[in-house]
């Protein structure tokens, strides 16, 4: 071929195939498709489970390393705060009203034979009394007919009383609060209902009720 017949042969084409280079084909991926996570992400490795434990044992030792240590060579651990609200005083008041509600328990005893013997005994405390007066004492006393259920509703309050300030004393010391006093409040009324309840013996025989309330001439 001369030289003009090469000149006048026209360049190939930038877009033709000839000259464009084939891109590598990518093998297919002949594996199943993934079904409840088979196959783990890119770059995931698993851990067993002691070496897990040995990591965590790790990172546990150089948090300790970082805190200062106790003159005696140990990790200063941080101190306990006390729990927030506590009273001071409530040990000392849990044993007052334990003893308090044991003491309760003897007065509620001595209450309730006080109330079952009063009336036997109501006539010759009234002559005990009228002779340290210098007065004429009662010779006689006739029950009346209401005493029986006068003491027995005085027995029953001397009873539930004692349960009543038990179980507010036990629900104020479990809340935290103070429950020294409710026995004492209880005692004080239980002392009111006894003499409430002997005043009814007393003044049913209306004889020997005119007899203590009579004044010296």
């Amino acid at each position: 071929m001369s030289r003009d017949e090469a000149a006048q042969t026209p360049a190939p084409e930038a877009g033709s195939g000839q000259n464009q280079a084939v891109p590598p084909q990518v093998p297919a991926d002949e594996r199943p498709r993934p079904r409840y996570g088979e196959y783990a992400p890119p770059g995931w490795t698993w851990t067993p489970p002691q070496e897990a434990a040995t990591e965590a044992s790790a990172s546990t030792a150089d948090a300790n390393a970082d805190r200062p240590a106790s003159p005696w060579g140990a990790t200063a651990q941080p101190a306990p705060s006390a729990a927030p609200g506590a009273p001071a005083g409530r040990s000392a008041d849990r044993s007052w009203t334990t003893a308090l509600l044991v003491f309760g328990v003897l007065g509620a005893l001595y209450n309730t034979l006080s109330l079952i013997s009063a009336p036997g005994a109501a006539l010759q405390a009234a002559q005990t009394s009228a002779s340290m007066l210098g007065l004429d004492g009662p010779t006689s006393f006739t029950p009346g007919p209401a005493v029986p259920f006068a003491i027995g509703v005085g027995v029953a309050l001397q009873i539930v009383l004692w349960v009543g300030a038990m179980l507010w004393s036990r629900a104020r010391i479990r809340a935290g609060r103070l429950a020294w006093w409710v026995p004492l409040l209880a005692g004080a009324v239980a002392f009111v209902v006894v003499v409430i309840v002997q005043i009814i013996v007393f003044a049913s025989d209306p004889d020997f009720f005119a007899t203590l309330t009579q004044l010296p001439t």
